[in-house]
């Protein structure tokens, strides 16, 4: 039986209501599951009460995102900050928080990179998602300063970075590692490491090739 529909949404924050609510549906049922109308039932208010905070799906998507990503910048600063004072520990510290962010967060993760979520994206939303990029550039910069990651444009080893956690993310977060061995919280740090590791030996090759056409 489904719970009585109201005609008042009296709230102390429904706006938060409203988003805790459609992040655990999202967690649960995924994103296709999302629908105002039925968000209102399980919030307990009028079927026209989340209207007043988000004008479609779209918008209540991009509100998602936004504290999605804001969480994740936070989340990458906090452990950046905790990490040695190395520039390949940094950025091992911002893959791991990337990917343990992902899978505490199941529900924000699956909204944010999503076509739709960001489509009708307000300023705020592309700021904060620009944030979390940058974060990542400046950490390979640094890398690359400290010898630890070949010089050059550094795009590429930044989306390769960001392609390998946010990869391996989405697999953890679908489920999609169950024939892997390695348990998750093993699994993170090394590809971490790997990747750093990487970067480390692709300095040193270029190095040595420069050395040798000198």
């Amino acid at each position: 039986m489904q719970p009585t529909e109201k005609t008042t949404y009296h709230h102390g924050d429904l706006r938060r209501t409203l988003l805790n609510v459609s992040v655990d549906m999202i967690d649960r049922k995924g994103i296709e599951a999302l629908n105002l109308r039925e968000l209102a039932i399980l919030a307990g208010v009028s079927s026209g009460a989340p209207y007043h905070h988000f004008a479609n799906r779209a918008q209540l998507l991009s509100a998602i995102a936004q504290e999605g990503f804001e969480l994740l910048v936070a989340s990458m600063s906090e452990q950046r900050d905790l990490a040695p004072n190395s520039s390949s520990a940094r950025l091992e510290a911002l893959g791991n928080a990337y990917v343990l962010f992902a899978t505490s967060h199941r529900g924000h993760f699956r909204v944010m990179f999503r076509v739709d979520s960001t489509a009708s994206a307000v300023p705020e939303l592309s700021l904060v998602a620009g944030k979390a990029f940058q974060m990542l550039n400046d950490a390979i910069t640094e890398c690359q300063r400290a010898g630890t990651a070949p010089s050059g444009d550094p795009q590429p080893l930044v989306v390769h970075a960001w392609a390998t956690v946010h990869g391996l993310a989405t697999l953890l977060v679908d489920g999609g590692l169950t024939n892997i061995a390695i348990a998750p919280e093993d699994l993170v740090p090394m590809l971490a490491r790997l990747t750093s590791q990487l970067f480390d030996a692709l300095a040193k090759q270029t190095a040595q090739a420069n050395d040798v056409s000198q």
